[in-house]
């Protein structure tokens, strides 16, 4: 393993990210490493209810946020490290290498499955995919 000083973590509220989470923040804490904490507001794969009324993304978005912070704080206050919460919009995979890039983090680490069912089968998993195409290390938690 390489020196890591600046580590990049997803979260999205599932177990599988809380278990990213406390790697990360185990990581950062042993190499004396900055953590930045992304969650990703996505689109849900089906915007509309099958009653045709529109979702309110800003509520889903917010409950989604607060549930993947208050995670996040959960596992990361127990250890000694300290760390940021970043919040982007958009694809998650693509928000993660681009959220490494911008800070600089020569490490992301993920969760192996998050929530999103519907779009690991539209776009296959976000783990899958920045293993693919990252530009730096991916760590992937099971």
């Amino acid at each position: 393993m390489g020196v890591y000083r600046h580590i990049l973590v997803g979260v999205d509220g599932s177990d599988a990210s809380a278990g990213a989470a406390e790697m990360a923040g185990r990581l950062a804490a042993e190499l004396d490493a900055k953590l930045t904490v992304v969650f990703v507001r996505q689109l849900p794969a089906v915007p509309t209810s099958p009653f045709g009324v529109t979702m309110n993304l800003d509520t889903l978005w917010e409950d989604q946020e607060r549930l993947a912070s208050n995670q996040a704080a959960d596992v990361l206050d127990g250890l000694d490290v300290a760390w940021r919460l970043e919040v982007r919009t958009g694809d998650p995979a693509v928000q993660l290498e681009l959220g490494a890039d911008e800070n600089g983090a020569d490490l992301v680490v993920v969760g192996a499955r998050g929530h999103s069912v519907a779009h690991r089968l539209l776009l296959g998993s976000v783990s899958g995919r920045l293993l693919h195409h990252a530009h730096r290390p991916v760590l992937v938690v099971r």
